[in-house]
């Protein structure tokens, strides 16, 4: 017999394995707990939702994936430490090394990084990001009056703190641009910003515009749009997304004006350092690309 979500009293699924206590929707799950914490003496699952006398139910699918969470942690952290231990030493080689080009009162910061090769844009993989680019441009022609999400960022750095992060950005060179794929992130909301600034173009002349910015080589694994020299895209054409980004390790950057040093990982695997100081980029080492 189907059962009500306690909850949100929406039909729950009949469940494929463990029986669940609420419907598969985080705000319910999380209510859940919320209400049975209220309970003098009661605690939830942190996996399933459903009472436990500790953090986990018992059952074995809980259990498994509690301690899959330990472990992913676990290693998290010790990859953490190996990536601080490895900008301690480098940080102390370079600046024996190389005295004279990192600044006495830079700052070590770790940074991802890239090294990945530019190869030829494939022409299977522009012909699937024009179909997908045409029907963007059909929804935003559609609704003209519709939103277009932030104003478009300017070329040139706001302010330091804005020259800083983009100083950053460029000695990573693009690692989370991968994310990008063959959709940059473009949404109806951006075409119709670009169709607003530039009233004299139709909906048709817009789609040539983005399609003829497609660089012939694309970093690979990567972005349709990014290559060797970064986004071919103009800062007033790319999404809300890649203008306002900032990953965890950037926005951690000092707020001040002092120079950074920034030792940069794939991962775990150390890519390159650079000193960034007034938004101005120096890359001191490199590791041999990878295979």
């Amino acid at each position: 017999m189907a059962q009500r979500c306690p909850v949100c009293k929406h039909l729950m699924r009949p469940p494929a394995g463990l029986p669940r206590p609420t419907c598969e929707r985080p705000d319910c799950i999380r209510q859940h707990r919320e209400r049975l914490s209220k309970i003098p003496g009661m605690r939830a699952c942190v996996i399933c939702g459903s009472r436990a006398d500790a953090d986990c139910c018992g059952s074995p699918y809980c259990r498994e994936t509690l301690d899959a969470r330990a472990r992913r942690d676990r290693m998290q952290r010790e990859r953490l430490e190996t990536r601080d231990a490895t900008v301690t030493a480098l940080d102390r080689e370079l600046r024996r090394r190389t005295s004279a080009r990192i600044p006495a009162s830079a700052v070590s910061a770790p940074l991802p990084a890239s090294d990945r090769p530019a190869v030829s844009q494939h022409p299977a993989r522009k012909l699937l990001f024009a179909e997908r680019l045409a029907a963007i441009v059909e929804v935003a022609e559609a609704d003209p009056a519709g939103p277009t999400g932030d104003p478009a960022a300017p070329e040139q750095p706001k302010d330091d703190r804005d020259a800083l992060a983009r100083a950053g950005c460029a000695s990573c060179r693009g690692l989370c641009c991968r994310l990008g794929e063959d959709h940059a992130f473009l949404r109806p909301a951006t075409l119709r910003r670009y169709l607003r600034a530039n009233p004299a173009l139709s909906s048709a002349q817009a789609m040539q515009a983005y399609l003829g910015h497609v660089p012939r080589e694309s970093i690979e694994g990567s972005c349709l749009y990014h290559g060797r020299d970064g986004c071919a895209l103009p800062r007033a054409m790319r999404s809300d997304v890649c203008n306002r980004y900032l990953c965890e390790e950037l926005d951690r950057l000092p707020n001040s004006t002092a120079a950074v040093l920034a030792v940069g990982f794939d991962g775990s695997r150390y890519v390159r350092t650079s000193v960034l100081e007034g938004g101005v980029l120096r890359t001191v080492d490199e590791a041999p690309p990878a295979p």
